[in-house]
């Protein structure tokens, strides 16, 4: 391998369950990585909160360890950050946390959520109501922990949190803000009727600047204790499904990218703010474009529990290539065995956390394999019903799908997306794409490349492309219309379901 070329990036992604650093070169090569894993506490049922602190040490161990692997770290020019969207904290005056931070998948706001999710509120935020924004729970704790608000000096996204600490001052981008639900999507600005709403005053929120901007240089301490020149800068990066997408290079409305994690995500772009229920709409780091997801929390969340609860407890849920074997023999459909995999509620397009999964058509010839491709059908039939909808919606059509995340290791499931979509997937095997697209943002700050899309066109890589079967893609589309009758037949009773296990009365 040819010796790093200058000059060289960091980039960092503070994600759920780790925080990653990666030093990418001029020419988009990854030339060093490091990572330290993040605890997540559960101290109630759906509750989801971190040690903000921890996000600090984590990103600082992360960017030393990458930092040993290279033979300079003078040629390092920037530090860009990218991180997991709608988890907060709340600060005192003294920039100490008041309490533990609430993280994006936690589901204590559910009520909020229906109770404040206005269209008004969808409109201005981009976001339809669900429990993922970090607005209703802010809301949630106004309602339930006031003194918290109350002694509320500051309320810091991972962003933020992570440039202070570096830089000594509070701001953050726009785009990793946004995520929070309190900035409106036609000007780009914070909402006064979201701020009012939530009980806060802009001056508890940080400064907003647009993805890519200088935030100064870092604190001399650090740059010291890293072993880094002292005008070494921070860039100001962007939440990692926006940069997940540049990481994939999905620059434009013609391209997507699928991310296969614990959560499912398709995101594409537009080239102005178009509102609609069928995505959520989120500041993009390309300069005047909006980045539009659909989301479901059960991705290989999902195949992981199957694996867990029913696979060989050996493996204690880690991939089964005997399991995957026995899946991919079965025919398109396991055997008329359809699956609605709503285990974690329904997002786009119902957003409903009242609905649960579903396994309809058991046979005495199903088997464990049966299900579990079942199960990864399920998956994919509902992120073509989501396509379908963000096609729709922004009236343009998705040419290009690029995959990756955990899911896209597995070459069963890959297939019966391809299948599903009836359109090529390209597997991105890079582990850090994310943090990819930080990079892409800090060499574009450098002026290392023109323009963004140049710059993501750099770091990403296509190891695979899975072409779709035309017999299976012409049975799934005769599969489809059952599938999406089974949400709107099973609602009413998924509502009562759901009542009836929290003990309400009918």
């Amino acid at each position: 391998m040819t010796a790093p070329s200058s000059p060289l990036v960091i980039a960092v992604d503070c994600s759920t369950t780790a925080a990653k650093a990666i030093i990418v070169d001029s020419g988009g090569r990854v030339v060093g990585t490091g990572s330290q894993a993040l605890a997540t506490h559960s101290p109630a049922p759906h509750w989801f909160e971190q040690d903000a602190h921890q996000w600090w040490t984590a990103t600082s161990d992360a960017i030393m360890a990458a930092l040993k692997a290279i033979p300079d770290p003078g040629a390092v020019a920037a530090v860009c950050v990218t991180h997991q969207r709608e988890s907060f904290v709340c600060l005192d005056e003294h920039g100490t946390p008041i309490r533990p931070a609430i993280l994006w998948m936690d589901g204590r706001a559910a009520e909020e959520a229906r109770s404040y999710g206005t269209e008004r509120v969808e409109l201005l935020s981009g976001k339809p109501a669900d429990i993922t924004p970090g607005l209703y729970k802010l809301l949630w704790l106004r309602d339930h922990e006031p003194d918290t608000m109350a002694r509320c000096h500051r309320v810091a996204d991972v962003h933020s949190h992570l440039v202070h600490t570096m830089t000594g001052r509070w701001v953050s981008s726009t785009a990793s803000v946004d995520p929070l639900a309190v900035i409106d999507q036609a000007t780009g600005d914070y909402s006064d009727e979201l701020l009012e709403l939530a009980g806060l005053r802009r001056d508890q929120l940080p400064d907003l600047v647009p993805s890519g901007s200088s935030l100064g240089p870092l604190r001399a301490d650090i740059a010291d204790a890293w072993g880094l020149r002292r005008d070494v800068v921070v860039i100001a990066g962007t939440g990692d499904g926006q940069a997940g997408g540049i990481g994939l290079a999905v620059t434009d409305p013609g391209a997507a990218y699928l991310v296969l994690g614990t959560a499912v995500v398709i995101g594409s772009e537009t080239m102005s703010y178009v509102p609609a229920r069928a995505y959520r709409s989120m500041v993009s780091a390309m300069p005047g474009q909006s980045t539009v997801e659909t989301f479901s929390s059960s991705g290989t969340y999902l195949s992981t529990w199957f694996r867990q609860q029913f696979g060989d407890p050996g493996l204690a849920g880690a991939p089964d290539p005997e399991l995957e074997r026995e899946a991919a023999a079965l025919p398109v459909g396991s055997e008329r065995l359809v699956t609605l995999p709503y285990w974690n509620g329904a997002q786009t397009p119902h957003w409903d956390g009242r609905a649960s999964g579903v396994t309809l058509g058991w046979q005495g010839c199903h088997t464990r394999a049966h299900f579990y491709r079942s199960l990864l059908e399920g998956i994919a039939l509902e992120l073509r019903l989501q396509l379908d909808g963000l096609e729709a919606a922004r009236g343009e059509r998705v040419e290009v799908l690029r995959a990756t995340g955990g899911g896209a290791r597995s070459p069963l499931w890959t297939q019966i997306l391809a299948d599903v979509f009836d359109r090529p997937i390209q597997v991105c095997a890079a582990a850090e794409v994310s943090a990819l697209g930080a990079a892409a943002i800090a060499l574009t700050a450098l002026g290392v490349y023109d323009t963004l899309p140049a710059a993501a066109a750099a770091v990403s890589t296509t190891d695979a492309v899975v072409a779709p079967r035309p017999d299976a893609a012409a049975a799934y589309r005769q599969l489809r219309p059952v599938y999406e009758r089974v949400y709107s037949q099973t609602r009413d009773l998924l509502h009562t379901l759901h009542e009836l296990q929290r003990g309400e009365p009918q």
